[in-house]
C-alpha cells in the first residue's frame, strides 16, 4: 500500500496540475510507462486508487470505514491499493487527475461529497476509467455511486434520543426534552440527516426540541468541541455526531459537560463507553469491499447503490457502550426498525412534512 502525496507532479500528464496552479485538464494523455508496465500484473490483480475525505484517516467515521474495507480487499483479494489524503477541497481535482492520468488504475474511489464537481469533470475526460463515488449525485456511464439514505441513517438515532431525553433514570440525562445533531458542513446530505434525526426524535416525543450545530468542517475537533458546548449549554443531553473527525471534539465536550453522544456512521461506542450511548452505523466498509470485488469478477456497473434500513445498509448499535440504556427503549427501537424493514413506516421527505407525518407515524408505531 502506498500513499500518494498531494504535491506530486502528474507523471506523463498533458497538463501538470497541482492544488495551486488553477490549470485544468484539456485532453486525455497517452498511457504512461508506469501504466504500460501494469501489463505484467496477473489478470486477477487489480489496482485501486483511493481519495480520502478532508477529515482524514483516523476520523472514526466514514474515512476509516471505507479504508478498512479497502484494506480487507487488499488482504483478501490481493488488490494493489494506493491512497491520497487531501488537505483541502482544492486538492481533490489534482489528486483525482493524478490517478486518472496515470492510466494504471482499474478503479478510482473518491469518498468526500466535496469532491463531486472535480470527479464529475474528470470522469467526462476519462470515459474508459471506472470511478466509484460515495454519497454524491453523479450520473455517468463510468461512475458508480455508493450512497446511503442519510435520513434513514439518522432516524433511529433520533428516535433513540427522543426516547432517552427525559428518562432521568439514565445517568447524564436531564429533565429537558432537548437533543441535538452536529453536522460537518451545511449541504443536502447533512440536512437530510437532520431531517431524519428530527423526525425520529419527534416520533418518540413530539415535544422534543431538536438543536442543529454546524461546525463548517469534517476535520476540526476544536470547533466541534465549541459547537457541542453551545448545544449542551442550551439543554441538550444527547447529541449525534454527523461531523466526521470534528466529532472527536463533541466526545471530549460530552465528558466535560457530563452529557451523552450518539456516534455517527461507525460503531465508536467503545472509544468512550461512558458517554457514547449508541452509534449509527453504515456498512460502507462491506460495500466498498464488494465494489472492488465486482471489478475483479467483471460485474461492476455504473449507477446508484443505495443503503437503507430495509436492506441493512444503515442501522443503530449499542454494542460496546457502558451507558445503561433501559431495555424498554431498545425494544421500542427494535419495533420501529422492523416497521422500517417492512417499509410500513415511510419517512417524511421535508421538514415541512414532519407535523403532518407524525399523526400517521404514531398510529403505525402504536
Amino acid at each position: 500500500m502506498k500513499k500518494i502525496m498531494a504535491k506530486l507532479l502528474l507523471i506523463g500528464a498533458a497538463v501538470s496540475i497541482t492544488g495551486c496552479t488553477g490549470k485544468t485538464i484539456t485532453r486525455e494523455p497517452e498511457r504512461t510507462e508506469a501504466a504500460k508496465a501494469e501489463a505484467s500484473r496477473p489478470e486477477e490483480t487489480i489496482k485501486v486508487g483511493f481519495i480520502v475525505g478532508t477529515g482524514g484517516l483516523g476520523d472514526q467515521g466514514f474515512n476509516d470505514i471505507a479504508y478498512e474495507g479497502l484494506k480487507r480487499a487488499e488482504e483478501e483479494l490481493g488488490i494493489e491499493l494506493e491512497y491520497a489524503e487531501p488537505q483541502s477541497v482544492s486538492d481533490f481535482e489534482p489528486l483525482i487527475s493524478q490517478f486518472a492520468q496515470d492510466g494504471s488504475y482499474d478503479l478510482i474511489l473518491s469518498l468526500d461529497q466535496q469532491s463531486q464537481s472535480a470527479l464529475e469533470k474528470i470522469a467526462k475526460l476519462f470515459p474508459d476509467q471506472k470511478f466509484s463515488a460515495v454519497d454524491m449525485d453523479i450520473q455517468a456511464d463510468n461512475v458508480k455511486v455508493i450512497k446511503k439514505d442519510f435520513s434513514q441513517l439518522a432516524f433511529l438515532p433520533g428516535y433513540f434520543a427522543g426516547l432517552l431525553t427525559t428518562d432521568t433514570s439514565v445517568d447524564k440525562v436531564n429533565e429537558d426534552a432537548c437533543v441535538g445533531i452536529m453536522i460537518g458542513v451545511d449541504n443536502p446530505n447533512m440536512q437530510n440527516g437532520v431531517l431524519g434525526f428530527t423526525a425520529g426524535a419527534k416520533l418518540a416525543n413530539p415535544d422534543t426540541e431538536v438543536l442543529t450545530g454546524i461546525v463548517g468542517s469534517y476535520g476540526d475537533p476544536a470547533k466541534g468541541k465549541d459547537t457541542a458546548k453551545v448545544m449542551y449549554d442550551k439543554g441538550a443531553d444527547i447529541i449525534m455526531n454527523f461531523a466526521g473527525g470534528s466529532g472527536l471534539g463533541l466526545t471530549n465536550q460530552a465528558k466535560e459537560s457530563e452529557r451523552l453522544v450518539i456516534g455517527g456512521t461507525s460503531n465508536v461506542n467503545a472509544t468512550a463507553p461512558d458517554v457514547i450511548a449508541a452509534s449509527a452505523v453504515e456498512l460502507l466498509g462491506d460495500r466498498v469491499y464488494n465494489d472492488v470485488q465486482s471489478v475483479l469478477d467483471g460485474t461492476w456497473k455504473a449507477g446508484i447503490d443505495m443503503g437503507i434500513i430495509a436492506n441493512g445498509g444503515v442501522n443503530i448499535t449499542f454494542e460496546g457502550t457502558e451507558v445503561a440504556v433501559p431495555d424498554e427503549i431498545i425494544k421500542k427501537i427494535d419495533h420501529v426498525r422492523v416497521l422500517m424493514e417492512k417499509e410500513e413506516l415511510i419517512l417524511p421527505s421535508s421538514a415541512e412534512e414532519i407535523d403532518g407525518w407524525l399523526e400517521e407515524a404514531v398510529r403505525i408505531v402504536n
